[in-house]
């Protein structure tokens, strides 16, 4: 069974962390709403332009594409054996889907965080085939800091101004397409718990005043 945390090439999606990762233009790789034979197209054209980009060295922003073109294959081949009435097919198609997302979401945060280091973010994003977002919020990004704690841990510390009492803290596992609200406190510091590592998260909070103040923009990280 394909799992992309028991994969062997040089990343193996065993990044230590991505921490406070000032995030001007978010990249979106839009994979999880196509089809099986769609996501296998557009993971490869994915990591061909990555592979061919002169935005990026590998050896200093290495990112799990050996992982990438694995799960590629496994899920070129779960469709076809679902496509020929193989027992269980489309589970293990759907199972090798999570998994396949899983590794580019990882992928997506090692761009951002290239992107966003130079002067023209939304150029080498879309360089590699992903989505330039930008816009979310109105708080500056830079007072929302991640720690990954590891064992699962992420710790999510805002500031306090003046006459904010407490603060709505929310994070997102699709890339910023769902929102779950996971902590209600007067604390400018919490812990999200029971997380997978590996795996790719966005947060956000709103301060509440005398009334509740926009969402702040998304800073990601990567659960340890």
């Amino acid at each position: 069974m394909f799992n992309p945390r028991n994969t062997k090439s040089g990343f193996g999606l065993r990044t230590k962390h991505i921490r406070n990762m000032i995030t001007k233009v978010r990249a979106a790789h839009k994979l999880s709403k196509l089809d099986p034979d769609n996501k296998v197209t557009k993971g490869r054209a994915i990591v061909a332009n990555i592979k061919a980009s002169l935005y990026f060295d590998l050896t200093k922003n290495p990112m799990p594409l050996d992982s990438a073109d694995f799960g590629l294959n496994e899920l070129e081949k779960a469709v076809l054996a679902s496509k020929n009435n193989v027992l269980g097919g489309t589970a293990h198609v759907h199972e090798i889907e999570r998994n396949v997302i899983s590794i580019f979401n990882v992928i997506k945060s090692v761009v951002e965080m290239v992107a966003n280091a130079g002067t023209d973010p939304k150029t080498v994003i879309e360089s590699v085939g992903l989505v330039a977002v930008t816009g979310g919020g109105s708080a500056a990004i830079t007072e929302l800091t991640i720690v990954a704690k590891g064992n699962g841990v992420m710790e999510i510390s805002v500031p306090r101004a003046k006459g904010e009492a407490a603060f709505i803290y929310q994070y997102s596992a699709d890339g910023g397409n769902t929102w779950v609200e996971f902590e209600l406190s007067k604390l400018a510091t919490v812990q999200l718990i029971g997380q997978t590592p590996a795996s790719t998260l966005m947060f956000r909070f709103a301060a509440i005043g005398k009334t509740k103040g926009s969402f702040s923009q998304a800073k990601s990280a990567i659960v340890l």
